[in-house]
């Protein structure tokens, strides 16, 4: 490193070709004061001697922040110095950013996101930005990450519909540039991840019930059996953990600084076995009679009455809720066991359930309201490879042509 450059925590890495990467390093101390980031890529090069005050800038800005952090002086983050960093920061900081707003476990997704725009382009100028940037991360994104692999679609347009989100924001925040490349990416058009096909079929909950209950599982049964005959999320079955609040009452659940909810808890189950419950995603208010449900029910008899109290699901293991992802984990054991395909998942089974429905003939309004879904669309999306109503369409134009007295017979 040139000794005349005045660029603390510059660090260099060497590519594989041999040409040199630049990053700023965040110092130990801010590190250990939780400072959000550890290692931002620059893109300029040593050999430009254009780049040398570019790139002290860059690394003075970044440590004057680190150390404003380590400090306790963390307003500072809420700065905009016309940086993809910058926004980035805004976007999580600002009170006024829709990010505030979403859920903690689709917070904790959008910083993964987040983190991998800052480290990839975080040092860039959206003065400097076009469609050429956009489609050259997206590209760079979609590689496969083994040569010969599937494209990565779903990481890059995840990054891009992340970069629309910023910009959005951006713009009611005022700052500049951002109304420039939101309009720019409203009007590019980038592929798009294709939706699931998969869904888990009755033959799959059959066998994976029969495998779970020799293995001692019959949480794993019961969990799969409602999710299936009931179409409820897994989420809204087995509960999930949130960050312990100032709310947080003495009879919760708490596991690591996180405490479990929406879950279903026996207290749902009415004593006809009727299920109410308020899903989690929409707020919408649902109900199932469980008599209707031979293998829910045949599978509630397997549990005693003395403890038929608390959450619904328990890890026979752990005596408590299942903690994050181990259900996935665990389920995924017996679906092989069962002979599951590993491309067919456990979440697959709410589009299963709703794909037999509809194969069934049941109104897709009525399976609209037994999901929970406000929109029809949102149900359509779930419904994978059904013949029902085709096959009652095509019933009805063969009976049509008898009654004008057309013959169905080719010749």
């Amino acid at each position: 490193m040139p000794c005349e450059l005045n660029a603390p925590g510059l660090k260099r890495r060497k590519n594989r070709d041999g040409t040199e990467r630049l990053y700023w390093s965040a110092p130990k101390p801010a590190a250990h004061a939780g400072f959000p980031t550890g290692l931002v890529r620059l893109h300029y090069s040593l050999t430009d001697p254009l780049h040398h005050k570019l790139i002290e800038s860059a690394c003075l800005r970044l440590e004057a922040e680190a150390l404003e952090w380590v400090a306790g002086r963390r307003e500072t983050r809420n700065a905009f110095d016309g940086t993809i960093a910058s926004l980035v920061r805004r976007y999580q900081n600002d009170s006024a950013s829709p990010y505030r707003d979403v859920k903690w476990n689709t917070q904790r997704t959008y910083d993964q996101v987040l983190g991998v725009i800052e480290k990839a382009f975080g040092g860039r100028s959206l003065a400097a930005l076009g469609i050429a940037d956009f489609r050259r991360w997206y590209d760079e994104a979609k590689r496969p990450k083994v040569a010969g692999g599937a494209e990565r679609v779903r990481k890059a347009h995840g990054i891009i519909t992340m970069l629309r989100r910023m910009f959005e924001y951006g713009v009611t925040a005022d700052l500049p540039e951002c109304w420039r490349l939101l309009t720019i990416l409203q009007h590019a058009r980038f592929k798009e991840p294709a939706r699931r096909r998969h869904r888990l079929e009755f033959r799959h909950v059959r066998a994976f019930i029969i495998k779970a209950l020799f293995s001692g599982r019959l949480s794993l049964a019961l969990g799969t059996a409602l999710q299936f005959e009931t179409t409820m999320r897994q989420r809204d079955v087995i509960g999930e953990w949130e960050p312990v609040s100032a709310a947080a009452f003495e009879d919760d659940i708490v596991l690591g600084g996180r405490r479990w909810v929406h879950g279903l808890r026996w207290a749902d189950i009415s004593d006809a076995f009727v299920l109410r419950k308020v899903t989690t995603k929409t707020g919408a208010p649902i109900g199932h009679d469980l008599s209707e449900c031979p293998i829910v029910m045949e599978l509630l008899e397997r549990i005693p009455a003395s403890r038929r109290s608390g959450p619904l699901i328990i890890d026979e293991t752990a005596g408590r809720p299942y903690a994050e992802h181990a259900y996935a984990r665990e389920w995924r054991l017996i679906a092989r066991a069962a002979g599951i395909p590993d491309d067919v998942w456990n979440m697959d089974a709410r589009a299963g359930g709703i794909s037999e429905a509809d194969d069934a003939g049941a109104d897709l309004d009525a399976i609209r309201s037994a999901a929970g879904h406000s929109q029809m669309s949102t149900t359509v999306r779930y419904i994978r490879g059904t013949v029902g109503k085709s096959r009652n369409v095509a019933r009805l134009r063969v009976a049509h042509r008898a009654e004008q007295g057309h013959s169905n017979q080719p010749v």
